[in-house]
């Protein structure tokens, strides 16, 4: 039987600039509408114009510090570099507290487009694949250590993670050979030491804070599978979906305790959920429409159907509560809606033509953000932290 596959590829799927008109089964949700946003409190920027800020911001917990990564100009006797930087602010003033920077001799002047990883206490790591280095900042910006790392074992493009227990992970696609993809992994203790090295067959799909799920490489019309591995790259359990089934990777993404989510189509014009707990359990299935796409929301999740415009909220018991969306469209181009609970518990949703902050019971808008032309990265003590990609910028706003 042919399968009619709905590809929701990641990068194939944007929202166009758009006028929403939110509403409930009950009646119009009043919100506070931004059409601009107020004037910045302070604002962050690189020292030359060309030079990336990154869409990227880290609040230390318990402290009143804010974690950049931030490009700077600096010359040599003969050329100009961009190393990155690391920058700690004080989110209330932008006062700037400390400057780390990763260039240093002998290792050059590295940079990544990749994001750092951060820890509770503040230290930060960073990983430079370019280059093959591996740094550890303290709170107070000093560097703990660094190290040349993998520049034989083909990691140019690799990915550092720090899982819960503070083992740092570098994943890389070793092998793209269609049918023989292989995934390179390098591990480290907190102190840089290294761990283990291993190559595991598959494509890496997703990581959570204690797992990393691989999709493994099987024949046309077997049964899908995955490996889950542990932080110590052990194989934990290996997850076999129901046969007939096939199974979107694209999609999949974990939940914050661990769960992993895979949209499945088990028969044509059909779509279904199922959650895998970090045992490897099934806990539940979930038919949801046809031309829904889900995304995760902190311990939640929520599903989007880009034909009725309605917009649902689903915790592991079910549905929490949904929205219908009006005067949307939705073309190709480049761009998925992501979702994040902030600080005090609130859904702030980015559907790229617009942003919200929601109310995570009830769905209702606190805030509506339109073409403010940035991403909110954070929202706290009704501020919002906001990259702006044209201005090259990070700043603060109070809210109305």
């Amino acid at each position: 039987m042919k399968v009619e596959v709905i590809h929701v590829k990641k990068k194939l799927v944007s929202f166009i600039v758009a006028t929403f008109a939110f509403a409930n089964v009950t009646g119009v949700v009043a919100a506070k509408n931004y059409d601009s946003l107020p004037q910045a409190v302070w604002s962050q920027t690189t020292n030359a114009d060309y030079i990336p800020i990154q869409e990227e911001s880290f609040f230390v917990p318990g402290k009143e510090t804010l974690y950049l990564h931030v490009g700077e100009e600096r010359a040599s006797e003969t050329k100009v570099w961009s190393p990155d930087t690391l920058r700690a602010v004080d989110p209330k003033t932008g006062k700037v507290k400390w400057v780390f920077s990763f260039a240093k001799a002998g290792y050059g002047w590295p940079s990544t487009e990749g994001p750092f990883a951060y820890a509770p206490d503040g230290t930060v790591y960073a990983y430079f694949s370019s280059e093959g280095l591996l740094y550890s900042v303290s709170p107070d910006g000093k560097e703990n250590w660094s190290k040349r790392i993998g520049r034989e074992l083909a990691l140019s493009d690799g990915k550092l993670y720090r899982m819960g227990d503070g083992t740092l992970i570098i994943a890389a696609q070793k092998s793209m050979k269609i049918g023989a993809e292989t995934v390179q992994f390098l591990s480290f203790d907190k102190n840089g030491k290294q761990k283990v090295s291993k190559v595991v067959s598959g494509k890496l799909n997703t990581v959570t804070k204690n797992q990393i799920a691989i999709e493994v490489v099987t024949k046309e019309g077997d049964t899908q599978k995955v490996d889950v591995y542990n932080s110590s790259l052990q194989r934990s359990f290996q997850y076999n979906f129901p046969k007939g089934t096939y199974v979107n990777f694209y999609t999949a993404f974990a939940l914050d305790d661990g769960t992993f989510i895979f949209s499945v189509i088990p028969k044509p014009k059909t779509q279904k959920l199922i959650a895998v707990s970090p045992q490897g359990k099934t806990i539940w299935g979930r038919i949801i429409d046809q031309f829904g796409f889900a995304f995760k929301a902190g311990s939640e999740y929520l599903v989007f159907n880009t034909h009725t415009k309605k917009i649902s909220l689903f915790n592991q018991e079910g549905l929490v509560k949904e929205r219908i969306l009006a005067n949307l469209t939705l073309p190709e181009g480049d761009g998925l809606p992501t979702a994040n609970k902030t600080a005090d518990g609130k859904l702030l949703v980015n559907l790229l033509s617009k942003q919200y902050i929601f109310d995570a019971k009830t769905l209702s808008t606190i805030h509506e953000f339109n073409q403010i032309k940035g991403t909110i990265l954070d929202y706290r003590q009704n501020s919002v932290i906001v990259f702006s990609w044209q201005e090259n910028k990070i700043s603060m706003h109070l809210l109305n």
